[in-house]
């Protein structure tokens, strides 16, 4: 990749972590969250390049709740591995649209359906709306597993920013319950993991009506009373990643009680750069995921 892009990558990548973090001010009214989800929302392509045999939406109702899902699906083959994918922006943006491309990628690269998971967002449903919109549309996925043809015994996981932290937290609340969904591997990339910790502060305070929510163990995976048991990790993150510490220090935890684990890191960037695949062309995070995700549902 030349220098153009690298640098290109690095202020985009700086740029919406400054958006992110500096919304304190403006993030405490309506107005100024709408204008948010917007910037959020622009940052995809008006179309996309990225066939695949079927995209389907799926409404689900759960407990008096309307809860979107996508389906994407490279190939008519089937029972086929499925890697659930939840999108970030700050517990507070983000859908399935904006996060479309992505998920078409991971979905024709890897040869896998993808289920794409929207939620409700903060600060209008705080903690743990959101946690358990994910976590109920995981486990209707894993009771439909038939009817949408794909295979339970490689059934993963995965997310970006705070997408990543619903990821973590559903892997961790899956190993709490009985007949749970049987996790394969989970894959968290720019991860938000502490639910109390200094990154992110402001976009927290939106989702976290008091602070001890912040500590429960779906609250803060980084602070989880217990992270064995968990399935292979799988993280990526940024060079300058803000929460680049918590990541780290999640990785070192689970290997210490017994988790497989990778990372990589990807150079020269900050933040969030996954979602802007046709923006910039980096494809680095991407291929790793593409890796990754075959890696470990053992293909190829």
């Amino acid at each position: 990749m030349n220098k153009s892009i690298n640098y290109l990558l690095l202020v985009l990548s700086l740029f919406y972590a400054a958006q992110c973090q500096s919304q304190a001010a403006w993030l405490s009214t309506p107005e100024s969250i709408e204008q948010f989800r917007d910037q959020v929302e622009s940052f995809k392509p008006a179309t996309t390049n990225i066939p695949l045999a079927s995209v389907k939406d799926i409404k689900l109702k759960l407990d008096q709740r309307d809860i979107a899902i996508r389906v994407y699906k490279p190939s008519t083959k089937g029972p086929s591995p499925v890697l659930i994918y939840v999108h970030g922006a700050c517990w507070v943006a983000g859908s399935l649209d904006s996060h479309d491309e992505v998920s078409r990628y991971l979905a024709k690269e890897s040869n896998v359906t993808v289920v794409a998971i929207d939620y409700r967002l903060a600060p209008e449903f705080k903690y743990p709306a959101a946690h358990n919109d994910v976590y109920d549309a995981v486990k209707w996925i894993w009771d439909n597993a038939k009817s949408l043809d794909i295979d339970r015994t490689k059934f993963a996981i995965s997310g970006e920013s705070t997408g990543a932290y619903f990821a973590a937290a559903t892997s961790i609340r899956a190993l709490q319950e009985t007949d749970a969904p049987k996790i394969v591997f989970q894959l968290l990339v720019y991860a938000a993991l502490d639910g109390g910790g200094s990154s992110w502060t402001e976009c927290k305070e939106q989702y976290f009506a008091q602070e001890t929510d912040s500590r429960s163990d779906v609250g803060s995976p980084l602070w989880a009373s217990s992270l064995a048991g968990l399935p292979t990790t799988f993280n990526i993150f940024g060079q300058y990643e803000n929460s680049r510490a918590e990541e780290e220090l999640f990785i070192r935890k689970l290997a210490e009680q017994g988790v497989s684990t990778h990372s990589f890191m990807n150079k020269d960037v900050g933040h969030d750069v996954v979602k802007w695949l046709s923006v910039t062309g980096d494809l680095k995070a991407h291929k790793k995921a593409v890796e990754y995700i075959k890696t470990g549902f053992g293909l190829e």
